[in-house]
């Protein structure tokens, strides 16, 4: 254990006398929370890994408590990290968990294991570890549907199926070869409560069944698997949700929740030397994008946004791209960034030259992650296929070379099988036939503007956070409308 009693030495350069205090008191909680505390190399423990900044503290601050535990014991947990990835991780998130991991002495130890989740498979981490093309598809077609559905929402878009995913990775982490007894969190209480409160919400909403109370972490996941089958059967037709769409709750066994939220503070500022000095944090100019530093999502709802301002409402994509970055360096300051990270970010759109660049980086960032191009995000802004083509005119009006529109009519609405308009419409939108037709199907979700439907994503979307409401000139009215903007 030469590698731990190596990081222990090292690390304590970086941690403040309050941060080891802190560490001592939870390794004293923990210790007598695991199910066999007289032997604590029998306990294995959970941490999810999503490769931001704050999550980099906490896998520092847990190791650090897993040393502490091995000094006064001769013995530690076992610790399990797992990181679930996704198409807008880039690959400079894998060169962060890896510097962060070589910092602390991980690799080579026997009481540590690392582990990647691509949608269902499970591996041990690799720097080098190619996304299947599978997921990186998956993620595509969810950003494509979510998007069409939800008329390019930011969050809805880019968020909903990501948030599910990330809800199944925690099952099959805690599931993965003998399970685990205890799943570490920095959510507060309230955090933990708002989070099951959620999951009945939605429950009820999707009309989904609710496990019983007394089943624990699974039933919390029996009730998300719920949701999630009649989510995406919503969004996509009940014969296409696949396997990777549904949550996993059927654990070996049950673990418990362990809270570190009362023992320390995640403000990167408090801990930046340790962050950046020690760990070798780096804010890639693409993964941190606002509120986010392991996500390039962020980068393309803020380019929508311009591409929304540009063509929807005939203004200019520099003005769309200014009203997102007022509203995200606001959720930026909310969540306590320090104050040279915010203002790195509002460099970066400081004026038209600045925007011009971001549009170019934004665009190739959303090739390289989903396959899309501009046209199809602007189709994805219209969402033209919804509602038997509520927007089919408006869209097409400003299509170059465009199909005509009763062709696209009588195709979607499924009366013939015409394979040239099919393949022109599906390299304008990106969507297949079959989702086309799925999209002609479904009604338009409401948003918090419209009326207020009843409908379940209708209040998805209404209910979302991150929202603000503002007042925008159109191009087309030539007048002021209200808009509604979310993101990250």
């Amino acid at each position: 254990m030469n590698n731990l009693s190596a990081m222990m030495r090292e690390i304590e350069e970086y941690l403040t006398a309050t941060i080891i205090d802190s560490a001592q008191r939870c390794s004293h909680r923990l210790l007598a929370a695991l199910p066999d505390a007289a032997n604590p190399g029998n306990n294995r423990v959970l941490l999810a890994y999503g490769g931001g900044k704050d999550s980099s503290y906490m896998v520092a601050y847990v190791r650090y408590i897993q040393g502490l535990i091995w000094q006064q014991h001769g013995s530690t947990f076992q610790l399990r990290i797992s990181t679930n990835r996704h198409a807008a991780m880039n690959d400079s998130v894998m060169e962060n968990i890896d510097r962060v991991y070589r910092a602390l002495h991980i690799f080579e130890d026997d009481f540590t294991e690392c582990l990647v989740i691509d949608g269902l498979q499970i591996r041990p981490f690799d720097r080098h570890l190619p996304m299947p093309d599978s997921v990186r598809q998956q993620n595509r077609n969810d950003v494509l549907m979510n998007g069409h559905r939800f008329r390019a929402d930011a969050r809805s878009t880019f968020c909903n199926a990501c948030n599910l995913s990330m809800v199944n990775s925690f099952g099959l982490a805690a599931h993965y070869d003998g399970g685990v007894d205890v799943i570490i969190t920095g959510d507060s209480p309230q955090e933990q409560t708002a989070y099951l409160a959620w999951a009945r919400h939605l429950s009820r909403l999707f009309n989904a069944p609710v496990a019983d109370k007394s089943r624990g972490f699974s039933g919390f996941l029996q009730t998300l698997d719920g949701v999630a089958e009649r989510y995406f059967a919503d969004i996509y037709g009940a014969d296409q949700v696949t396997p990777a769409h549904r949550i996993t709750w059927q654990l070996v066994r049950d673990p418990l929740f362990f809270n570190i939220y009362q023992d320390t503070a995640y403000e990167a500022g408090a801990h930046w030397a340790l962050l950046t000095e020690f760990m070798h944090f780096r804010f890639d100019e693409l993964m941190f994008s606002f509120s986010e530093s392991d996500c390039g999502n962020p980068t393309l709802m803020a380019h929508i946004r311009g591409l929304r301002a540009e063509t929807l409402l005939q203004r200019s994509y520099a003005e769309g791209i200014r009203e997102y970055v007022r509203f995200a360096l606001g959720l930026m300051v909310k969540k306590d960034f320090p104050p040279q990270l915010i203002d790195e970010m509002a460099a970066r759109y400081q004026d038209d030259e600045a925007i011009k660049r971001a549009r170019q980086r934004a665009a190739q960032f959303a090739e390289q992650a989903f396959g899309l191009n501009e046209t199809q995000l602007i189709c994805m802004i219209y969402s033209p296929f919804i509602a038997a083509g509520h927007q089919l005119k408006n869209w097409l009006q400003q299509v170059e070379d465009a199909p005509d529109e009763a062709a696209v009519r009588t195709l979607l609405g499924g009366d013939n099988d015409d394979l040239l308009v099919a393949q022109q419409l599906e390299q304008l939108s990106g969507l297949t036939l079959t989702q086309m037709r799925h999209c002609w199907r479904s009604e338009q979700v409401s948003s918090l503007l419209d009326s207020q439907r009843g409908d379940a994503l209708s209040r998805v979307l209404r209910f979302d956070p991150h929202k603000v409401v503002i007042q925008v000139n159109n191009g087309v009215l030539q007048d002021i409308v209200t808009e509604v903007i979310s993101g990250r």
